[in-house]
């Protein structure tokens, strides 16, 4: 699976995730996560190592728990001066004059608190997971595509770009063969992947 593309379901969520932070850099408030997301994605292509995407998500976290928790203090603050405001009046009329009701300002922080919240939430489920699960395919291909850059089979894409870094042209098929059989005693691949190569190879021959 984490060498296989992203499904049409899981690039949706992406993109859904994409329009939903669209808002925030609007209002400035979201341009430091989107950066720390863009950057991440940058040198994910760039050095073809998912790692860089974990670490921006994990900044975008702990940035966005930090706005959580200013809007959470800021909620009790204008909370108690909303449930504890008393009414005063004015003696000579004996008329009530309320004082600034506090309203506004609880429940657009009880408003920030849940957007923010609801970003916490989001990028773990329609941003980090699709693409973690996917993390080797995304890393190598990039997030929207839907073939190999080598035009190789997935599983074994990997292990092939070995030779072609070595750039061996004419070897027999045995000399290939001893060459795999030492890559599997070395644990670079797996036994099912070299029967793989092997029946590839002796059908070529």
């Amino acid at each position: 699976m984490q060498n296989q593309p992203l499904s049409s379901n899981e690039q949706a969520k992406l993109l859904i995730f994409t329009l939903l932070l669209a808002p925030t850099i609007f209002f400035l408030v979201g341009i430091i996560p989107a950066i720390f997301l863009a950057f991440g994605i940058y040198m994910m292509k760039k050095n073809q190592d998912f790692s860089s995407i974990d670490t921006a998500v994990k900044n975008f976290k702990w940035y966005v728990l930090f706005i959580l928790l200013c809007c959470i203090l800021s909620s009790l603050y204008w909370g108690n001066m909303y449930f504890n405001q008393e009414d005063s009046y004015i003696n000579s009329s004996q008329r009530y004059i309320p004082y600034h009701r506090y309203d506004d300002e609880f429940f657009f922080s009880l408003a920030f608190s849940a957007i923010a919240f609801g970003y916490f939430i989001a990028v773990e489920f329609l941003f980090y997971r699709p693409l973690k699960k996917h993390s080797k395919w995304v890393a190598t291909n990039g997030i929207f595509s839907a073939k190999s850059k080598s035009g190789t089979n997935p599983d074994i894409e990997s292990e092939m770009d070995i030779i072609k870094g070595e750039k061996l042209k004419q070897y027999s098929v045995a000399d290939e063969l001893i060459k795999w059989a030492k890559l599997k005693e070395e644990g670079h691949i797996t036994e099912e992947e070299f029967n793989q190569v092997r029946a590839k190879l002796l059908k070529r021959n």
